[in-house]
């Protein structure tokens, strides 16, 4: 083999090593969520680190495969933002009350990737009061998943500069009531988990958040948890 044929094959495989160590994988089922999944299907738990902020929400859910046989069915059933108030209020809690979120028409990226737009509007139960929370959130379908996941939807809140709103509606310069979010949404296989069937799936909801209501970050991220997963509970149960 030429030296220069060498040359390109090394260089392929370490810029191939290099793309496979910067994959993101998805979170691990902490230990003790293990027996919240096992008695009622789910669990959640908020991560915060030394600083306080942004902490993070993990949310996992045991789903079954004859009601989400892929990743099209999960990322439907998450996409359709007008149902997320009705998802909300069918848990029966008052964490989380919407005034509107709607489905914006969806934009193409640089890279001609679909960047699916929520409008959200919404009120979030606090020790303080409810804290009004409104904003944009791009949504975008990852062509390689996580590892680990079968598909990965990725999701950035955005937090800064002029936002395009739904008619109606008040403007918007970044986000209200958020300084920072991002996070993902994945479906991942029960197989060799030991936490579910062959027939079952593991969705994992998880997001970084940095909110602008002025309360320690244990406090805000206990309403910030329960308000999550009411509407993942709703939107995936109920």
């Amino acid at each position: 083999m030429r030296l220069w044929a060498r040359f390109f094959m090394g260089l392929y495989a370490c810029t191939q090593a290099a793309v496979a160590a910067e994959q993101k994988r998805i979170s691990p089922i902490p230990v003790n969520c293990i027996a919240g999944v096992a008695d009622k299907g789910y669990c959640s738990e908020a991560v915060i680190p030394a600083g306080g902020f942004p902490f993070s929400i993990r949310f996992f859910m045991v789903v079954e495969k004859e009601v989400y046989s892929n990743g099209d069915d999960l990322l439907a059933k998450y996409l359709a933002f007008d149902q997320w108030p009705a998802y909300a209020a069918s848990t029966g809690s008052d964490n989380l009350i919407f005034t509107k979120s709607l489905r914006m028409p969806d934009k193409v990226d640089a890279q001609g990737a679909a960047v699916m737009r929520q409008y959200f509007d919404y009120k979030l139960k606090s020790p303080i009061g409810y804290q009004r929370i409104r904003g944009i959130t791009h949504n975008q379908r990852l062509k390689e998943a996580y590892v680990g996941a079968e598909s990965t939807t990725e999701f950035v809140v955005q937090t800064s500069g002029p936002q395009d709103v739904p008619a109606g509606e008040k403007p918007l310069n970044g986000a209200e009531g958020l300084k920072f979010q991002t996070g993902s949404l994945n479906l991942m296989s029960c197989h060799g988990t030991g936490l579910c069937s062959d027939q079952q799936w593991i969705v994992i909801y998880e997001s970084t958040i940095t909110p602008a209501i002025n309360l320690l970050p244990k406090v805000v991220s206990a309403s910030v948890e329960k308000g999550i997963a009411d509407v993942i509970v709703g939107m995936l149960v109920n």
